[in-house]
């Protein structure tokens, strides 16, 4: 039995229930040729169009521990590449204090993700954060109980109130008690629990609060971001499937949830669809690449070895730039300051 782009995050198995698709942008057009002014003793340079740079943002929902925060910060040295983490709030706190989280619309201490097994684990997570930030990567909330899917009280019910709650609580979780090299105004990106929520409701509070993308959406690939409520919407795409005759989201959970085969079958067919995807951006319209993986090492590391040398054949390639999402966003707000619609 096929199961077609199944969007959840972590271990909740949850089917969205409304999928957001987004319009498709035009081809890139070449702004023309650079004008040069020759000087005494030197040679115009050939006429070349400007290109875009392609970018590719990898982020990963459900951040914890230290055993693959060290194994993603070494293939981003390698790479040459930055990466975005969503952390969950519930692993920075351990099981024996987990009554310090209050989540909305759920009795204290509850989280569908469970908890840090130890305090010991908090520390080692802290330390990751703290390291990953040094090098340039970017931490984003995955919000803290991963409340998803149909049951009552889950945070496709949730009001704003909800979700100011649910934030205050990310805040305290995360630097109340912690050391950090930063503070709660670099925490600028979001992505809901199971790629769930109300965004018509989420997003004003997000703005307000000094937020500036939210990356929970899903489109085609070939689809630019494009703002709404003042945030910018950073979607995961839809991908063709290669090896199947349907697409899939670009997340490891989605291959996994597709593929019945062996773990090398599993390993190349990821592989292969995240490469033919990424030439097909970077010889059309260069609209951002994103890709969404979690801290799992499903299938033997099959999906994680796949997203791996995709990154090292990529990464360093001409007008290639794989980078963290904030990035991607301060480029889209210098290029298209007040656009409203898709850049093309």
């Amino acid at each position: 039995m096929r199961f077609r782009s199944l969007v959840v995050a972590f271990v909740v198995l949850a089917t969205v229930a409304t999928v957001v698709g987004l319009a498709s942008s035009r081809p890139a057009q070449s702004p023309g040729p650079l004008s040069v002014t020759a000087r005494p003793g030197l040679r115009p340079l050939p006429h070349r169009p400007l290109r875009r740079s392609q970018f590719v943002v990898v982020s990963f929902d459900g951040s914890g521990g230290s055993e693959l925060f060290r194994y993603w910060r070494a293939v981003a040295e390698r790479a040459r590449a930055g990466f975005t983490f969503f952390v969950s709030g519930a692993y920075l706190v351990d099981w024996d204090h987990n009554d310090r989280y209050l989540p909305p619309r759920h009795s204290p201490g509850r989280s569908d993700l469970g908890f840090a097994p130890t305090a010991a684990y908090v520390d080692e997570t802290m330390a990751q954060i703290a390291a990953a930030f040094g090098e340039g990567h970017e931490i984003g909330t995955h919000f803290n109980g991963h409340f998803c899917g149909p049951a009552a009280g889950n945070v496709g019910e949730w009001s704003a109130a909800d979700w100011v709650d649910e934030l205050v609580q990310f805040g305290s979780l995360m630097f109340t008690g912690h050391s950090l090299p930063f503070g709660p105004e670099e925490v600028v990106g979001t992505r809901t629990p199971c790629l769930e929520g109300n965004l018509d409701t989420l997003y004003p509070v997000l703005k307000q609060r000094g937020f500036r993308y939210d990356a929970s959406q899903i489109a085609l690939l070939g689809t630019w971001p494009r703002r709404e409520h003042g945030l910018w919407s950073i979607p995961l795409l839809e991908l063709p499937f290669v090896g199947h005759s349907f697409r899939v989201v670009s997340m490891d959970y989605n291959f996994l949830a597709n593929q019945t085969g062996s773990t090398d079958e599993a390993e190349r067919e990821t592989y292969l669809t995240l490469k033919r995807a990424f030439r097909t951006t970077y010889r059309g319209n260069r609209s951002p690449l994103s890709i969404g993986y979690h801290f799992e090492t499903w299938r033997d590391g099959a999906y994680n070895r796949a997203l791996a040398r995709f990154l090292m054949e990529t990464c360093r390639l001409a007008d290639v730039r794989c980078t963290t999402i904030r990035e991607l966003v301060d480029w889209l707000d210098l290029r298209f300051p007040r656009r409203e619609f898709y850049p093309h």
